[in-house]
């Protein structure tokens, strides 16, 4: 038996006042004989043996209900040194797991998640004494140990604790448990403790759960939950540029996702888009708790270049981490687009097509040339390549073909006067296209039966859908296979006139038509331009490559680009000792980044020259600020577990665990019992009084 308050002991000298006053009570009469009265003598003396009798059960009684209330302030604690219960030198290892994760920012009455949590463990540091061990795991993804080893410098500790500040990293209580287990694992002492302060958010437990329990049945495990407080919440989840033709002056779409992760309905909020620090839309959303909603906002950039924007919460919430989302938008200044091919109408009229005036400076760039030359070219220095009546391509230029456009480029072709057909099966069926094999002409001109308008070739360049836009054609290629292909436009004749496929990252466009004068009059309709000049700026992935910039806080991200990497030094600017790795790849390279830990806007430069504006957000599952359900996570914690809520201290718990079980209530219900018995008692001997 020990007492976790021992000095209270020392009021078991109030144990004495019941026998004071018992004592201070008794009367001294004098004696006096009454000659009447002398045949109740024998009765007196047998009343007066019962009374005291009973003064003497008052006193026991109430002496020991003070003892009692004594012993029940001073917490009597059963333990046991035979190992039926912990000794009271018996040595702890205790195992401190530290959420701080992006969600611990949540403002609360008392401050942040993690400040109230903070306090309780220091409250658990201080109960450790000289010859235990402790150490702080991170709950992060990967879990990150203070010291290698549990350390008896709990001083050092403790100040880890107090300096402590929530990131914007995710977190994983499971890795940070299975750390635990195995740290424990080493350690030979008695008492084995595992503390996880968290808020235990759906965030912090991954997708994936496992089926056995974490920690063995010998380990007391202590689950501190952040305040439970209702939050205010709703964040941004997602944002990315939906346009797939982005070119100077024109609007672009992005599309957001909002959820409202709060108690409280969010009602007529102010969502806005941002660039370059100015506001370009806005909208309202209202959602209820735990809905969402996804929405668009179109606005048109002031200037050409990669540039990082975000979409913004107007008004400030319980957690102001989730507010904003960063994306990326490239405009390119200029497209490099190949026109290659035979030396005719068709290569002439498309890159006239392209670029109507010639200008250098026009959008679209074009390098007019022949198949010879482009062989000979360096891919690299192309955003897009148009094959126009090419016929001296075989398998070799075919699989070089593949590679580029693998990497995230495109390619446009169509067949023309010249064409051989022999030659395109050799290398078409690697782009996924179907094979040409014969080249169909009709007495009467064919036209487009139906036209995809909702692809993003069409994007943007009709206020209202036409009602015919179509070309007469009087020559184009038939096709057989390639069911991967999809078909964007179709012909009256049930021949595809215009195709895409998918490979890799880029796309291949295959037009059965041609703009030359003998197969159409494509040359002279009014869609002809817009549409190459759309589909350069699609067969780019300039439009979309801007998702490939967006990274989340805390994950590793590899970036690819095209050509040779170079000998000067990669750096994220802003970022002190981050140092990217590079890799070749194919027909480009890859850079590989660390964690980056902190959501905002950054750079990637090569020497002087900036390769690439990077976003980097707070990672989306942190939005989910409401914790988990019980039945989540409790059968896989394992080990011995309890529960510190705010009716619950700390010390009581913690103290119970390692010396056993505290008696305090039974003592007090042993003093309440004493004091009934002696209210009984002492009626009793009221009532009976006047009969004697």
């Amino acid at each position: 038996m020990t007492f976790l308050n021992g000095a209270i002991l020392a009021a078991l000298t109030l144990g004495l006042l019941p026998v004071l006053i018992h004592l201070l009570n008794r009367q001294r009469f004098k004696r006096v004989d009454f000659p009447t009265l002398r045949f109740l003598h024998e009765l007196q003396r047998r009343k007066m043996r019962q009374v005291r009798v009973r003064q003497i059960l008052l006193l026991i009684l109430r002496t020991l209900a003070v003892l009692f209330l004594v012993f029940a302030l001073a917490r009597p604690v059963l333990k046991s040194s035979a190992g039926l219960l912990p000794g009271s030198d018996a040595r702890t290892t205790a195992v401190l797991i530290l959420d701080r994760s992006a969600s611990m920012q949540t403002e609360t009455p008392d401050g942040s998640r993690l400040r109230r949590l903070q306090t309780q463990a220091q409250e658990i540091l201080s109960l450790l004494r000289d010859g235990d061990e402790a150490m702080l795991i991170w709950a992060d993804d990967p879990p990150q140990c203070f010291s290698p080893t549990p350390t008896s410098q709990i001083r050092l500790l403790r100040e880890t604790v107090v300096n402590a500040q929530p990131g914007y990293l995710r977190g994983d209580l499971i890795q940070a448990l299975r750390e635990a287990r195995r740290i424990l694992g080493q350690s030979q002492n008695l008492h084995k403790e595992v503390y996880v302060l968290s808020d235990f958010s759906r965030s912090a437990w991954p997708p994936q759960l496992p089926e056995e329990p974490l920690l063995p049945p010998d380990v007391r495990l202590f689950l501190l939950s952040a305040d439970e407080t209702p939050v205010r919440n709703i964040g941004i989840t997602d944002a990315v540029v939906t346009s797939r033709i982005i070119a100077p002056g024109r609007s672009v779409e992005v599309s957001f996702t909002a959820s409202n992760t709060g108690a409280q309905r969010a009602e007529d909020r102010i969502v806005s888009i941002y660039l370059g620090g100015r506001r370009m839309a806005q909208t309202r959303l209202t959602l209820a708790p735990g809905a969402s909603a996804t929405d668009r906002l179109r606005f048109t950039p002031d200037s050409p270049g990669d540039q990082v924007g975000y979409v913004r919460v107007e008004e400030a919430d319980d957690f102001a981490a989730d507010d904003q989302r960063n994306f990326v938008l490239r405009v390119p200044l200029q497209l490099r687009v190949a026109v290659a091919g035979k030396d005719g109408p068709a290569r002439s009229l498309t890159a006239l097509a392209l670029n109507p005036s010639g200008d250098p400076g026009a959008f679209v760039l074009t390098s007019v040339m022949s198949e010879m030359e482009l062989t000979a070219a360096d891919w690299s220095a192309f955003d897009a390549m148009f094959l126009v009546d090419a016929a001296e391509l075989n398998a070799t230029d075919g699989a070089r073909l593949r590679r580029f456009v693998e990497s995230g480029k495109g390619v446009f072709i169509t067949p023309g006067p010249q064409s051989d057909l022999r030659s395109y099966a050799t290398w078409l069926s690697d782009l996924g296209l179907p094979v040409p094999t014969d080249t169909w002409s009709g007495t009467a001109p064919a036209r487009w039966s139906r036209v995809d308008l909702q692809h993003p070739l069409f994007e943007g360049l009709f206020e209202r859908p036409p009602a015919d836009v179509s070309p007469e054609i009087t020559r184009l290629v038939v096709t057989t296979g390639a069911e991967s292909a999809v078909e964007i436009i179709s012909t009256s004749i049930g021949n595809p006139f215009l195709m895409e496929s998918y490979v890799g990252r880029g796309r291949a466009l295959f037009m059965t038509g041609s703009p030359d004068p003998e197969w159409s009059t494509l040359f002279r309709s009014g869609i002809f331009s817009p549409l190459v000049v759309s589909s350069a700026a699609y067969l780019s992935g300039i439009g979309t490559s801007g998702e490939s910039y967006q990274l989340e806080a805390g994950v590793p991200a590899q970036l690819l680009f095209p050509g040779v990497p170079g000998e000067e030094r990669f750096e994220v600017r802003g970022i002190e000792n981050l140092i990217p790795t590079v890799e070749t790849a194919g027909s480009g390279f890859v850079i590989r980044l660390p964690d980056l830990e902190t959501p905002g806007a950054t750079e990637l430069w090569q020497g002087s020259r900036r390769l690439a504006a990077l976003a980097v957000n707070v990672p989306a599952r942190e939005t989910e600020l409401n914790a988990a359900p019980e039945t989540l996570y409790r059968n896989l914690l394992g080990g011995h577990i309890t529960e510190l809520g705010r009716q619950t201290t700390v010390q009581a718990a913690v103290l119970e665990g390692r010396y056993g079980r505290e008696l305090w209530k039974l003592c007090l219900f042993v003093a309440l019992g004493l004091l009934i018995a002696e209210m009984l008692l002492g009626r009793v001997g009221r009532r009976e009084l006047p009969a004697s």
